[in-house]
């Protein structure tokens, strides 16, 4: 049952999930349309959001919850429907004339509506590119960092390059070593006293190194030095600068200071200058001295060179002496014992043993004797020899270090050359930038100017103005003014005059400043003396010791000592110069530090200038600083002072900048005072409330700017205690200095000048803390009594200069009456501006009517709006829902990736147990196959051994029938015959036994044959899987790239957020622009705000510069920490490589000692050697002698013996016996040429099967490669993976993102829409009241022309009455009458008028309301409209996602199919190929069992014939018997004869025949053609007498063995022969499917192809077209014939027979023949 494995199909491993069966269809044809549900992807559960309903819901949960959506949706539709008749009804009704109001509305907000979207477009577009630059600019920054990274591994490779140099020139200097070893032997006292010089040398060069380095140390400390200077000069700059644009009215005093600067510039650059010379003078000292030392050196040089080539010639010359010396003793000893042995050989022949023998051994006692004296002379030779060696390597490895520390000292110097000339040329660019700042600050001093003057005149002008407008209007006004401006001019007087002051003050200091630093340069000059004094006085000390050393070396006695205390000089030297190695490290550090401090003192510096001209009002401060400068004499405590300096010019400049501050204000409420002025003009009752809320502002304000002050104040002591803190590092670093510097100098000293620097620096602070806290409180007084003057100022009260030196309560005394006399002046202007008051009174009545209609147009909005935000929130929660929705859909799709996942780990983990089991198996085969082979062999030993017994029976059996024939004696013959009987009984009872074991084995071997099928079987399916797993795996890679496509996708979504984005930004734009307009009223607030955050500010910018010079302080001291750990690493390596020198030179020594003592051994051996060589041939020569005549005379004996036997009895037999001789050697030879060609067919075999067994190996390990590569997709695939998840969680964070972003949009816009609302409507309304008023204004001046031409004609009519009068007496009933009239229709037209207004009124309410309603009207369609929109764009939405959804399911039906069809026809081809193949098998069975019973039949038959012929033979005719069991054997078992069957037909063949016998050709004898010959037939009356009856048994028995023997063989071969057939089959068919493999791999590489040839194959109707396709099918699959033959008949059009007469039992093997 183990073949049903290879027709099992691959989706038949089992049940198919419902989502897991194909994973990635949707992904793969949808033709880059994505699923639905890709498009939100889902956080992983782990991700801490909480699971939704529709997550939870099962499938059919899901399906019904989506038919509920669309029913909602069909719903929403016919609703839609409904809404649009109603709107086409309302369109067929005619509008009173509001349509085309509305059109025109509508028009215009959709051309703003279509400008806004091409704005957003084209924003986008700006932004798209601007995306574009910043990936191009990442892209350029990490090929930078690319590059960065390469040159850095260049620099790598250099550095190991340069290691391997040395290396190399180390190698080369121990050739040279072993090259001079000979040449330094004799002359070691002469060598060991100029070692002893140059160590005196040494020392004196490392004391002039000391000094030079201390040089260098001064010429270091003399740049920072320069540049403390030139930083000084940079504050002086800045400082003028400042300076400069604050007093700008004051040009010819800065001119003056500018020419001051400048002459001190000059004399700077004088100075330098001058130091320049001194220091090219110094420099040029110090190369006159290297060169004097290089001559010096070069001259040492040369004289070593001399007394090496000096000791090497004496050296060679000794050598000589000694070999010569040595080969004569070794030529004496050779010719003594040659002598000797010439003596002896004479005696031997004459003298006895004995006394030969005395002789002997006393001879070669003496020449042990003679040989030990020699050994002792050789191993003290030795030793000397070796003692001489270590000397000279010692010697070399002294020059070596010479050599290395005198090219380390010159690169130093050169360095430092190198270092002073840079420095120099950094000081002339310096020079230059100072300079060029110069000329810099004058021009912008001189714009500055100008500028100033052109504002003074603007200002003068507009003061001008101002006072001409106030006199006209109010003179008071324009006192005041007058009065405020001759205070401000004052106050600007006076601070400039404190500006000279303060400049003058920072002169001084920089002269104080100069006067150091030349004291330091004196002080330098005096140090460096001192330095060169000393220098000279070591060398004079140096001298000496050298004499008195040259004096004390010569004793022979201490040179062992003296070398001893050279080697511990020179490792201190080197430990000396290891830490002065350290100091230029420690230098560097300390050169870092200081030129953060530097980077520091410039940042300060800006503000250390306006502090330092404060400070100068302080005279005491002053004092202190000079007497302070005067104690303090080194550097280190002048860089203090300057430090301190520095801060405290930035409190200073802190304070200024909050008095330039309060300045600016006072100028600001100025300006606002002025313009409060022109209102109370205007508003007098207001400004008894102005007036009182100023005067709590200001208290306010003073509060809140104390409050500023202290806030300052404490973080000026924060910088300051940080500031103290950094000084107080950088004094311990120059102590550090100190003490690296001063090791030679007194401790004492040390101490106590550190206990003087610490009081002075606790003097220090305590100094600066008390005056900190003097000038704060100072400070703040000033302010408070500034504010205070200025308000009394600004309020025209008279303060004189005496009152300002008064306390604070006669200020506020004063501040009481300015304010009494205020109050007095506004209650006289109150009686004439009360008419303007009443007005306004009126105009605050009707605005506030206003504001109240606009009240309750606001709530009606606001009402309209929480409506919309209800809707809206409706749509959120659904949209929700649908979110929801494609979540659970995208977890239901990663659940289904899991589970895909888990199936592809247990089938890797079958693949692994299989191929697990697979090795086993073939182990256990592999121990079988070495079992059998065993026992095949104690087999063919049994074999061997029995055939040699049946060659003796059979030798006896023909004796017996010869004797038989001979004799007449007939009654020995029944006797004879059933001894036989019974021998050839046994016979065949162990020849059965035999064949009974050898059929167990065949049947064992089978059996193993059948397991190695199955395991190669296993091994195909297993293999089969490995490609499924494949498959599966590229499935799973094209899902991987649809999902980077899903992240394409996110991307494109991003992108279209951010335009969103832009829209919005656009719209809060709009927003802001009308929140300006409320903005405006609140500007006074904000300007006391902004002036505070102002403030804020400039701290933290202070803040955040002291923040990055410490991160860039810590990243340098990072940095050095870095390379002292570098140079450490390299110390230890070089160290190292001294010590491998070190050894390796040891072993050379002791290897050269080794070779000496082996040569001796050699020489001794062969000595040696020579005597024994003399002593066997003289024992040769007589032991000759005596052995051949012993031998000669045995030989003698036994031929004798032997020749009178032969004589005797055996002249006939020896004729028989050679005829006999002849025949067995014709069989030996046949069988040695059968057992030749077995060999070699063996051979043959076991290099196919090493072939086969090299073929398995290169499998495994090839399995093995595929399993680690599947290892390391499988750990890409955890990557991945892991990527995937991150991405999805930053998909989600941005999801909320949008949300957020999204709400927050729609509030902007229903904020814009009310916004927008709300003015429509005001504006409506504005423009009814205003048309309105017109009319009301018509009306008045109609009413007034009528009153007036009625008022005119009344005046006639007067004018009439009265002449009337006069003329006439006119009676008085008729006037009564008249005025009666007159009254009763005033009072009508009265109430005529009254009703005329209330119509009126009424008639404005209606157009109020109507218009009100009209604008609902226009809301409501407009939302109408909006909602219309949103469902049809929804509907198209949701109708896309329905036929993409209908596609896609169309798309994964027919790929479903597709797969459904290729599948069945896959198995289809499998079944018949598989049928093929058992049938295949069955037939080479059949064919095989055949062959085997016709052999098996064959060796019955000639068994029965052997039984039956001794009893049917007759004595006459016994010879017959032979002939025809030779002939039968020739005819009946045909030899394997392996050059009659060819061989095998190669790897393309697909023949099945076993084997095929040449009918042509000739071949050699088998045994059966020999035994068959004429040649074998005898004469039997020559001999037949002789033979006796035991003979003819021994004979028979010896005969039948052999031939028993020869048929085991046969049988054997044969079957070996026919395994070994099976097995070249399976082979080669295994080879040609591997071939196959190979290159079908090749093929498979464009898989695409063979997907459309296969799939036009399996849907074209069989003819020609499907014939057409077979070629190419065959060339990407590589096919056998019998499935070429299969698609042919395939193509044609011809069906199989699908019912076979065999099952599934024409699978298996039948074995019955050999059962």
């Amino acid at each position: 049952m183990e073949v049903t494995l290879l027709g099992r199909p691959d989706w038949d491993r089992g049940p198919p999930s419902p989502r897991g069966a194909f994973p990635s269809r949707g992904l793969r044809h949808g033709d880059g349309r994505r699923d639905p549900v890709q498009d939100g992807v889902a956080s992983p559960a782990t991700s801490g959001t909480g699971k939704s309903k529709l997550e939870t819901l099962p499938k059919e949960d899901l399906i019904k919850f989506a038919k509920k959506q669309m029913m909602l949706i069909q719903k929403a539709k016919a609703r839609c429907a409904e809404l649009e008749k109603e709107i086409e009804e309302f369109k067929t009704k005619p509008v009173a004339g509001g349509t085309g109001d509305i059109i025109k509305a509508l028009t215009e907000r959709l051309d703003a509506l279509l400008l806004e979207k091409a704005e957003s477009e084209q924003q986008c577009l700006y932004l798209k590119k601007e995306n574009i630059k910043m990936k191009q600019e990442v892209e350029d920054s990490i090929t930078k960092m690319e590059d960065v990274h390469k040159e850095f591994e260049q620099s790598q490779g250099n550095y190991v390059k340069e290691i391997e140099n040395l290396k190399n020139e180390l190698m080369a200097v121990h050739s040279k070593h072993s090259e001079d070893k000979a040449s330094l032997q004799k002359e070691l006292e002469e060598a060991t006293k100029k070692q002893l010089e140059l160590s005196e040398q040494l020392k004196f060069q490392g004391n002039c190194e000391d000094n030079v380095k201390k040089l260098q140390e001064i010429q270091n400390i003399k740049p920072v030095f320069e540049e403390q200077i030139l930083y000084l000069q940079k504050q002086l700059s800045t400082a003028t600068n400042e300076k400069e644009q604050e007093i700008t009215h004051l040009q010819e005093v800065i001119e003056a200071n500018s020419q001051r600067y400048q002459k001190d510039i000059n004399c700077l650059q004088e100075e330098i200058l001058q130091l320049k010379v001194a220091h090219q003078e110094e420099v040029k000292d110090l190369m006159c001295q290297i060169e004097a030392s290089a001559k010096e050196r070069e001259a040492e040089v040369s004289n070593l060179n001399q007394l090496k080539e000096n000791l090497v010639r004496q050296c060679e010359a000794s050598v000589k002496n000694i070999q010569e010396k040595y080969e004569c003793e070794l030529e004496n000893l050779e010719n003594v014992p040659d002598a000797n042995h010439e003596n002896q050989m004479c005696p031997m022949l004459l003298q006895e043993e004995a006394f030969v023998e005395q002789v002997v051994n006393e001879k070669i006692k003496h020449l042990e004797n003679t040989l030990k004296e020699l050994e002792s002379q050789h191993s003290i030779l030795k030793d000397e020899v070796t003692y001489m060696n270590n000397l000279k390597l010692k010697l070399e490895l002294d020059a070596q270090h010479i050599k290395d520390e005198f090219f380390h000292e010159r690169e130093d110097l050169e360095f430092k050359i190198n270092e002073l000339l840079l420095a120099k040329e950094e000081q002339s660019c310096v020079i230059e930038k100072l300079k060029s700042e110069l000329e810099d600050s004058n021009k912008q001093f001189c714009c500055i100017v100008e500028q100033h003057n052109k504002e003074v005149q603007r200002l003068k002008e507009q003061h001008q103005k101002e006072i001409s407008e106030l006199t006209e209007t109010f003179l008071s006004g324009s006192e005041k003014e007058k009065l405020t401006l001759m205070f401000e001019i004052q106050g600007l007087k006076e601070q400039c005059e404190n500006l000279q002051q303060e400049k003058q003050e920072a002169i001084l200091n920089y002269e104080s400043l100069r006067e150091i630093m030349e004291i330091l340069q004196t002080e330098l000059g005096e140090s460096a003396g001192k330095i060169s004094q000393e220098f000279e006085s070591m060398k004079q000390q140096q001298a000496s010791d050298v004499n008195e050393l040259q004096q004390k070396l010569r004793t022979a006695f201490n040179e062992k000592d003296a070398l001893l205390e050279t080697v511990n000089r020179l490792q201190r030297e080197n430990e000396k110069l290891s830490q002065q190695e350290l100091v230029p490290e420690l230098e560097n550090t300390i050169k870092s530090l200081q030129e953060k401090n530097e980077v520091c003192l410039v940042s300060l510096s800006q503000r250390d200038t306006m502090l330092q001209e404060l400070e100068a009002k302080i005279s005491s401060l002053t004092e202190e600083k000079n007497d302070f400068i005067s104690k303090i004499k080194t550097s280190h405590e002048e860089m203090d002072n300057l430090h301190k300096k520095c801060e405290r010019e930035e409190r200073l400049i802190v304070e200024l900048r909050g008095k330039v501050e309060q300045t600016s204000h006072c100028n600001s409420e100025l300006e606002q005072k002025v313009n409060e002025l022109r209102g109370e003009l205007e508003e007098t009752l207001k400004e008894k409330d102005q007036n009182n809320q100023k005067l709590e502002k200001l208290m306010v304000q003073l509060k809140t700017v104390s409050e500023d002050q202290e806030a300052l104040s404490s973080e000026v002591k924060s910088l300051y205690e940080e500031n103290n803190r950094l000084s107080s590092e950088k004094n311990q670093l120059n102590r550090d200095l100190e003490v690296l510097l001063s090791q030679k100098e007194d401790v004492m000293l040390k101490e106590h000048i550190s206990e003087l620097e610490k009081k002075l620096q606790v003097t220090i602070t305590e100094r600066d803390n008390l005056s900190t806290l003097f000038e704060n409180e100072q400070v703040q007084k000033l302010f408070v009594k500034t504010q205070l003057y200025g308000f009394l100022k600004q309020m025209e009260s008279k303060v004189s200069e005496e009152d300002e030196e008064q306390d604070v309560v006669n200020i506020l005394q004063a501040v009481g009456e300015s304010l009494a006399k205020i109050n007095e002046e506004k209650h006289n202007l109150i009686f004439q501006y009360d008419e303007r008051v009443a007005e306004l009174e009126k105009k605050i009545k009707c605005l506030q009517e206003e504001n109240a209609v606009q009240h309750e147009e606001l709530q009606s909005l606001l009402r309209d709006h929480e409506q919309e935000k209800v809707l809206l929130r409706k749509e959120l929660e659904e949209t929700l829902s649908h979110k929801e929705a494609l979540q659970s859909d995208l977890l239901e799709m990663k659940n289904a990736n899991e589970k895909t996942r888990l199936e592809n780990q247990n089938l890797l983990s079958q693949v692994e147990e299989a191929s697990q089991n697979l090795h086993s198996k073939n182990k256990t085969q592999n121990e079988k196959e070495q079992s059998f082979v065993r026992e095949l062999e104690n087999l063919r030993l049994s074999q061997e051994q029995k055939e040699a017994e049946l060659q003796d029976v059979r030798a006896e059996l023909l004796l017996l029938k010869d004797s038989l024939e001979k004799s007449p004696v007939e009654n020995d013959q029944p006797s004879l015959v059933k001894e036989l009987e019974e021998k050839i009984g046994y016979l065949e009872k162990e020849s059965k036994e035999k064949e009974e074991k050898i059929n167990k084995i065949k049947l064992v071997a089978v059996k193993a044959k059948k397991e190695l099928d199955s395991s190669k079987r296993e091994a195909q399916t297993l293999r089969e899987e490995l490609e499924s797993v494949r498959s599966e795996k590229d499935q799973l890679s094209t899902s991987m790239r649809d999902l980077i496509q899903g992240a394409e996708s996110y991307k494109n979504l991003l992108l279209e957020y951010d335009k969103q984005s832009e829209q919005l930004d656009v719209e809060k734009e709009r927003a802001n622009n009308f929140e300006h307009h409320i903005e405006e009223l609140t500007r006074q607030l904000r300007n006391s705000t902004f002036q505070c955050e102002k403030l804020n500010s400039d701290n933290e910018d202070l803040l955040a510069r002291i923040e990055t010079l410490q991160s860039n302080a810590k990243l340098l001291e990072v940095q050095i920490l870095e390379v002292q750990k570098a140079k450490a690493v390299a110390d230890k390596e070089l160290e190292a490589e001294k010590l491998q020198k070190e050894q390796k030179i040891k072993e050379h020594a002791s290897s050269v000692n080794e070779l000496e003592e082996l040569q001796l051994q050699l020489q001794k051996e062969k000595k040696q050697l020579q005597k024994t060589m003399q002593e066997l041939e003289l024992v040769r020569k007589d032991a000759q002698q005596t052995t051949l005549m012993n031998m000669e005379i045995a030989d003698y004996e036994r031929l004798m013996k032997e020749l009178n036997q032969k004589l005797a009895n055996k002249n006939s037999k020896i004729e028989d016996l050679e005829q006999e001789i002849k025949i067995q050697k014709q069989k030996q030879e046949t069988l040695q040429e059968e057992m030749a060609s077995l060999q070699s067919s063996v051979q043959q075999s076991e290099e196919k099967n090493t072939k086969i067994k090299q073929l398995l190996v290169k499998t495994k390990k090839e399995l093995a490669d595929s399993k680690q590569a599947e290892t390391d997709h499988l750990i890409l695939q955890a990557s991945l993976k892991g990527e995937l998840e991150a991405s999805q969680q930053q998909v989600e964070v941005y999801k909320i993102q949008l949300a957020d972003i999204t709400s927050e949009k729609h509030k902007v816009h229903e904020q814009l829409k009310t916004s927008a609302d709300q003015h429509q409507r005001t504006l409506s309304a504005y423009q009814q009241k205003v048309t309105a008023l017109q009319e009301e204004c018509h009306a008045a001046k109609a009413e007034q022309a009528t009153i007036a031409s009625e008022f005119e004609n009344y005046k006639v009519r007067v004018h009439n009455v009265l002449k009337q009068q006069k003329n006439k007496s006119v009676s008085q009933t008729e006037t009564e009458g008249a005025k009666q009239e007159r009254e009763h229709l005033e009072m009508l037209i009265d109430q005529l008028k009254i009703k005329l207004q209330d119509t009126q009124n009424n008639l404005q309410i209606n157009v109020s309301e109507l218009q009100m309603l009209q604008s609902e009207h226009d809301t409501l369609l407009e939302r109408h409209n909006k909602m219309l929109q949103e469902t049809v764009s929804k509907e198209a939405e949701l109708r896309e996602k329905l036929c993409s959804i209908q596609s896609e399911n169309m798309m994964l039906k027919s790929e479903h199919a597709q797969t459904v069809s290729q599948l069945t026809s896959q198995n289809e081809v499998l079944r018949s190929s598989f049928r093929d193949q058992v049938r295949h098998l069955q037939e080479e069975h059949r064919k095989t069992m055949e062959t085997l019973q016709q052999q098996l039949s064959k060796v019955e038959a000639q068994l029965f014939q052997l039984k039956s012929e001794p009893t049917t033979r007759s004595p006459a005719s016994s010879h017959q018997p032979l002939k025809n069991l030779r002939e039968r054997r020739s005819t009946d078992l045909p030899l394997p004869d392996m050059y009659t069957i060819t061989r095998e037909e190669g790897e393309g063949m697909e023949t099945t025949d076993t084997e095929s016998v040449s009918s042509s050709g000739t071949h050699t004898q088998s045994l059966e053609q020999l035994l068959n010959s004429p040649e074998t037939k005898l004469d039997p009356p020559l001999w037949h007498a002789e033979f006796t009856k035991e003979e003819l048994v021994q004979k028979l028995s010896s005969t039948t063995k052999s031939a028993d023997h020869l048929n085991v063989l046969l049988r054997e071969t044969e079957a070996t022969n026919a395994i070994l057939m099976e097995q070249i089959k399976l082979l080669k068919s295994e080879i040609r499917r591997l071939e196959r493999n190979q290159e079908r791999e090749k093929s498979v590489a464009n898989l695409e192809y063979l997907k459309n040839v296969l799939l036009q194959f399996i849907f074209l109707k069989p003819g020609s077209e499907k014939e057409r396709l077979l070629p190419v099918i065959d060339t990407m699959l590589q096919l056998s014939p019998e499935e070429k033959g299969k698609l042919a008949v395939i193509a044609q059009g011809e069906e199989e027979n699908a019912s076979r007469s065999s099952g599934w039992a024409s699978y298996l093997h039948s074995w019955s023949g050999l059962r």
